[in-house]
């Protein structure tokens, strides 16, 4: 594992935490890496919340289904995990914890019609292949806007980690 990143409230006391799991596509291919842009003009990686009883690999091909249309797809190693703990929006008494677990993802062929549900269709969820570099930059300018969606800041945290491991993966094969 590449990266194992903690934010959010440290010390939970007499507070119970509401856990949500949740697995994202890292799809690289030349170049370029699939992200779901989205109508606040930021990017997120394909994926979502584990579904009871689903694993990990389940939850991930259902999930870049859904939200990218593509079908033959095949799940690699795990990059990272990213851990958020806040203070539940809906009930002041719980803890929302967010684990999110990122995965290297292949998508072979060609994709199909996206299966967007409730707030996706209203952010109309585009799956697109562009540079990490321009995701990293699209995110941050989208940060600084009010009314900015929740997971720029994870998101863009794992662009750079994916920039710094492919870069890191690219010097290694010259010196060889």
């Amino acid at each position: 594992m590449y990266f194992n990143k903690f934010i959010g409230i440290e010390k939970v006391e007499n507070k119970r935490i509401k856990v949500r799991e949740a697995v994202r596509a890292i799809a690289i291919r030349d170049s370029h890496i699939l992200m779901v842009h989205s109508n606040k003009d930021d990017f997120e990686f394909p994926g979502g919340g584990v579904e009871s009883g689903e694993t990990h690999v389940e939850a991930l091909i259902r999930e870049v289904l859904e939200e990218t249309g593509y079908v033959n797809t095949v799940v690699g190693d795990k990059f990272g995990v990213y851990l958020e703990r806040r203070e539940d929006v809906f009930d002041q008494s719980l803890l929302f914890e967010m684990n999110s677990h990122y995965y290297f993802f292949e998508c072979l062929g060609e994709p199909v019609a996206q299966q967007l549900e409730g707030y996706e269709i209203e952010q109309g969820f585009t799956a697109k292949w562009i540079t990490i570099e321009e995701a990293i930059s699209q995110n941050e300018r989208a940060q600084k806007l009010s009314g900015h969606n929740g997971w720029i800041e994870r998101e863009t945290y794992v662009l750079h980690k994916i920039l710094q491991f492919v870069r890191g993966e690219s010097e290694r094969l010259v010196k060889k």
